[in-house]
């Protein structure tokens, strides 16, 4: 059985978060949006039979709020045993329990920082992981800026496992995947504008597929208004309705040739793109508002 080689797959196990960052690219606004994925055994070993992914990410929201993400992270890791596996977190609810599943599992740490706040616990994390043994600086090309990331740090270890760090409260531009936040967001473009094709081009998300229930979706701004959107009132927004009756995800069970057609489709560019921004943003505060009243813990 023919298997599709993809750069990402992005596993969405938690609609909700312990922040409400605005512009959230998976619309988790803590406030709204509630809900973690459960553990679902079909669903991996299904799309293991179709996929070969070069990368999965645990996702979300916040994936460390799911109690299933060890069986999440030991299913792929089953099914997928090449693949490198990251858990992508805000790291506010980091604990030393999450290393040992790093090094059970061989597992990368992704951590955006998106507050000062809570930089104790990020910097406990990592000097935990830092005191098991040997390790060495992440190499990097310097400090990026179109893919609006903040400063960046990183660690590996001599089993290859590393932690990475980005304190994107300190970045100076950000791609913003819509307009506006939470109940106001609002697409940059309708959905039948005919320069999607911009959108796709100038993407950083772009060859990021999602899974949420056992279906696929093009990427995560895609996943998010799907699936968090009705929690904030945007399936009833007119601005928005074409993204929800036009978008077709893949189901999981599809037949082998609507499998290879909607897989040819993802990576290219598509009407959904029009919900993305075709340029980076200087506007700081934009980005960064984060929700104060949410508890940190």
């Amino acid at each position: 059985m023919k298997k599709y080689s993809i750069p990402n797959l992005d596993i969405f196990i938690s609609k909700t978060c312990n922040l409400s960052c605005s512009g959230c690219v998976t619309f988790s606004d803590s406030r709204l949006v509630k809900g973690i994925t459960r553990y679902n055994q079909e669903h991996v070993t299904f799309w293991s039979k179709y996929l070969d992914p070069s990368a999965i990410n645990m996702f979300g929201g916040e994936p460390l709020i799911n109690p299933d993400l060890e069986k999440w992270i030991a299913g792929c890791r089953e099914a997928w045993p090449y693949a490198t596996i990251n858990i992508q977190t805000n790291g506010i609810l980091l604990q030393e329990k999450h290393y040992q599943i790093m090094q059970d599992y061989n597992v990368n740490m992704i951590i955006s920082q998106h507050m000062p706040d809570y930089a104790d616990t990020v910097t406990a994390f990592v000097d935990y992981f830092k005191a098991q043994g040997t390790y060495k600086l992440l190499e990097f090309d310097g400090v990026p800026t179109v893919n609006g990331y903040g400063k960046e740090m990183g660690w590996v270890n001599q089993q290859g496992n590393y932690v990475h760090v980005s304190e994107t409260f300190n970045e100076s531009v950000w791609w913003p995947f819509y307009q506006g936040t939470a109940t106001e967001s609002k697409p940059s473009f309708n959905y039948f504008s005919n320069d999607f094709e911009s959108s796709w081009t100038t993407c950083v998300a772009r060859t990021f597929v999602n899974m949420y229930d056992g279906n696929l979706y093009k990427c995560p701004a895609v996943v998010g208004l799907l699936i968090n959107g009705p929690a904030l009132g945007l399936d009833k927004d007119p601005d928005w309705e074409s993204y929800f009756s036009q978008y077709k995800r893949l189901n999981i069970n599809s037949d082998h040739a609507t499998i290879k057609e909607w897989i040819t489709d993802q990576a290219g560019p598509q009407s959904c793109c029009n919900m993305c921004s075709r340029s980076v943003s200087e506007d700081y505060e934009a980005q960064t508002v984060v929700n104060s009243k949410v508890k940190l813990s």
